[in-house]
Order: C-alpha cells, then sequence, then structure tokens
C-alpha cells in the first residue's frame, strides 16, 4: 500500500478525532455552565399548561402516564390524549381515567401518524403554554410545577427538558441508557454552549403562540422531527431556548425490549436528518458520523498494515478518555452506574451500530412511527 496514502489516512483520522475532542469538551463546558435554580422556592404565575399526549397502542403504559399526572402537585393543567388509531385497549384505560382526573380529554385523530396527532391536539388544546410528552412515560409529582417556576423565571420560546430511560438491569440496558444519556446531555451541553441543536418531544416545552407561528414549517412531509424543526425555527428567530437541569423536570421513558426495537427506532430519528437546516446540527452530526466511519475503516485495513492497528488504538483511547470525562461530568445528574466499563462496551459497538444506522435509514426510509 503506497506510503502517501497511509499518511493521507493518518491526517484524516487526526482531524476528525481532534473535531470529535472539541466538540465534545465544547458540550462539558456548556453542561456545567447550565443554570439550576431552586425554581420551586419561586413564586409561579398565572399559566395554564396543555400537556399533549399521542397514544397508539399504549395499553401496557397508558395508567402508569395518567397515575404519574394525577399526582402532580401543580394542578393548573389540562391534559389531552390524542388517539392515533389504537387497536388495543389503550382507550378503555383512558375512558376509564376520565370518571376521576379533571381536566383531561380524549381526542380520536382524524389524521395518521404521531406528528399528526401532536398537531391536532396543540389545535384542540386552551392553554397557553404546551408541554409534550410520549405516552410510555412517567413524571415526578412536581414535573409540571418545575416547569411552569423555571417559564415564569425564564419566558422561554423553547424548554428542553431531560429524559432519562428506565429498564431491567441488563447489560444492553446500560449500554442503551448510556447512550441515550449522552444524546441527551450532549444537547443540554450544546444549549449551555449557545449553540442548541437536540432536543427531545418525549419532554418538551413551548408557548402555544410559538408553535402556531411556525407550525408551517415543520416538514410535514417526515413522519416525525417537529422537535428538531421547531429548535431550528426558534432558533432561527433568535428565540429564548433553555435547558431545564433540574432532578424534578423528567421524562422517565421506557427502554427498547430489543436491539430491533432500538434499531428501528435510531432509524426514525436519523432518516429525517436530510431535512435538517441547522449548521451545527449537521456538522455535529458529521463528526459523529465520521469518526465512527473512521474507526471501521482502520478496523478493516490494520488486517493489512499493524499500523492502522496502532492508529486505530489512538482514536479510540482518544474518544474514550473525552467521552469518558463527559459521562463523568453528567453522571450524578443521570444517576448512572458502572461508567468507565459501559462506556468502554459502547465504543466498542457504537461504531458498527451508529454506521448502520445511518446508512440503513438512508437506503431504507422508515414509513411508521409505532
Amino acid at each position: 500500500m503506497p506510503e502517501l496514502y497511509t499518511w493521507w489516512i493518518v491526517a484524516f483520522s487526526a482531524l476528525i478525532t481532534l473535531f470529535y475532542a472539541l466538540l465534545i469538551i465544547v458540550f462539558s463546558i456548556g453542561w456545567r455552565r447550565l443554570e439550576q435554580p431552586d425554581l420551586l422556592e419561586n413564586k409561579i404565575s398565572d399559566i395554564f399548561i396543555s400537556v399533549i399526549v399521542p397514544c397508539r397502542n399504549e395499553e401496557g403504559h397508558i395508567e402508569a402516564l395518567l397515575s404519574s399526572l394525577k399526582n402532580q402537585k401543580f394542578q393548573h393543567f389540562e391534559l389531552l390524549l390524542v388517539n392515533d388509531h389504537s387497536v388495543d385497549a389503550t382507550c378503555d384505560y383512558i375512558l376509564e381515567a376520565l370518571k376521576d382526573f379533571a381536566n383531561v380529554r380524549l381526542i380520536d385523530a382524524s389524521g395518521f401518524g404521531k406528528k399528526n396527532a401532536l398537531r391536532e391536539g396543540i389545535m384542540e388544546s386552551k392553554g397557553d403554554f404546551i408541554v409534550t410528552t410520549d405516552a410510555d412515560c412517567v413524571h415526578p409529582e412536581r414535573w409540571l410545577e418545575s416547569i411552569a417556576a423555571f417559564q415564569t423565571l425564564y419566558h422561554c420560546d423553547l424548554l428542553i427538558l431531560p429524559v432519562k430511560l428506565v429498564g431491567n438491569d441488563s447489560v444492553f440496558f446500560d449500554i442503551q441508557q448510556l447512550e441515550f444519556v449522552s444524546l441527551v446531555a450532549s444537547g443540554a451541553g450544546a444549549i449551555g454552549a449557545g449553540m442548541p441543536i437536540l432536543c427531545n418531544g418525549a419532554n418538551l416545552a413551548f408557548p402555544k403562540e410559538i408553535w402556531i407561528r411556525h407550525k408551517d414549517d415543520l416538514h410535514e412531509e417526515e413522519q416525525s422531527g417537529d422537535d428538531i424543526f421547531l429548535l431550528e425555527k426558534v432558533k432561527q428567530q433568535r428565540g429564548v431556548i433553555k435547558f431545564l437541569k433540574s432532578e424534578h423536570a423528567f421524562a422517565f421513558a421506557g427502554a427498547a425490549d430489543t436491539l430491533g426495537d432500538l434499531f428501528r427506532q435510531r432509524r426514525r430519528w436519523t432518516s429525517k436528518a436530510p431535512a435538517y437546516s441547522d449548521w451545527q446540527l449537521i456538522f455535529t452530526a458529521c463528526v459523529i458520523f465520521s469518526i465512527s466511519l473512521v474507526e471501521l475503516v482502520l478496523f478493516v485495513l490494520s488486517a493489512f498494515d499493524y499500523r492502522y492497528l496502532l492508529l486505530l488504538v489512538s482514536v479510540f483511547v482518544v474518544k474514550y478518555v473525552v467521552d469518558l470525562q463527559f459521562l463523568y461530568s453528567v453522571s450524578a445528574f443521570f444517576q448512572l452506574k458502572r461508567v468507565w466499563f459501559n462506556a468502554f462496551l459502547l465504543s466498542i459497538v457504537y461504531p458498527f451500530y451508529i454506521t448502520s444506522v445511518a446508512i440503513s435509514s438512508w437506503l431504507l426510509k422508515p414509513r411508521k412511527w409505532k
């Protein structure tokens, strides 16, 4: 193999690794900059919240969600459950809950898909402040109280809230949780660094007027992604975008049961990437994909030249150390365990996982949200 070609690969690998390390360092600094005020000591303004929940075949989850919302300390809200053509007992559970749960409405969606369900729910809502969550989530009893207090204090155009997975005690869950935390924490760190790029509709809040203003720019041709598209529009308008770094603000979501479920979910998320327009998000995605691709290419080339193996080990170690310091910085907030071990396992499988998800989502676009 020509020597010049070898050094070209070395230079490219070093450059991508440098970009990646700098990016994670920026996220780490941004995370430390996030404000963590004692919200529950603040006076809450007269704010009426509409909680919007799209539902499709959620009979195994909806009772837990309804229970967590019924027990909220802050009760100045309405709950709109939008049924997206469920064929199980989801609606039966909801109708039973209507008997002793004030301010709950069940809406049968006329259209199809999660994005449409959200749209119909928001259009039917009476509140001036919208909070979206998923039917498989549960929330602490002071979830809405912390959101209302934060909004009273900061008057956000988009309020991004933390999400954490819950599941069984297995290696698969631990790795899945760590990967998900890295996404949520990176998005939070990016906000702290002044470059918001990520949010999750499972725990998101915004004034209704902001959504109305941008509702025609949320890419209806995409089956999901209204959360990121709304973020992009608010960012373009220089709106106030914050992350609520509070233990009371979590949404606890169910983890994927199988690798196939996880793979399909991530493919669905990735499939909307071509519609993104924010250069900071695109740059971040390209750097993360590129360093994973570099590791895979070096892994293959190491079978032909030991120098590629040395280069692979160098890239792996730098990435692992940078990732580890970031994960340790967020571990207390997300209550992570065995961080160094799970991060090591994730670092091994991640290049194969992320490249296969990205390539398959580009070649075969997902058609369903559930």
